[in-house]
């Protein structure tokens, strides 16, 4: 009897301790929204400074390539690494030009990143995306 209470004891422990294992952390990449300009009103000449929308910024993003398009306006790429000792890119991306002519224009910003730690399909790479359309007054 004294065996079988230690052996149900023992199982009881077993289990907790399963319970208690945490789920392994993968690395998730940042979800964005759409692209838009913080200067406001802006005209030909200004200096617009366009800004991705966040909702989650993911996490285990060490490195990243920023693809920012913009039909004849621009193509441009901006790298950013993550800050020593985090491992992790936080902040959204943003992108500074002059227009050289009004209208309305659609930008678009393709990411490529690459991870501290793998995703939970095992891949170390992953991407996002985001566009807008911004109107430049004359």
């Amino acid at each position: 009897m004294k065996r079988s209470l230690l052996l149900m004891a023992l199982m009881a422990l077993l289990l907790i301790m399963a319970g208690c294992i945490r789920e392994k952390e993968y690395a998730r990449p940042a979800v964005y929204g759409k692209i838009y300009c913080t200067t406001s009103n802006p005209r030909v000449g200004d200096t617009v400074i366009l800004k991705v929308e966040v909702p989650d910024a993911g996490n285990r993003i060490y490195h990243a390539d920023y693809y920012w398009k913009c039909s004849d306006q621009f193509k441009q790429t901006v790298r950013k690494t993550a800050p020593d000792n985090s491992k992790t890119i936080t902040e959204a991306p943003t992108f500074k030009w002059v227009f050289k002519k009004s209208g309305s224009f659609t930008v678009t910003m393709n990411a490529k990143f690459n991870f501290s730690m793998t995703d939970a399909n095992g891949a170390l790479i992953g991407g996002a995306s985001a566009s807008g359309t911004i109107k430049i007054n004359p």
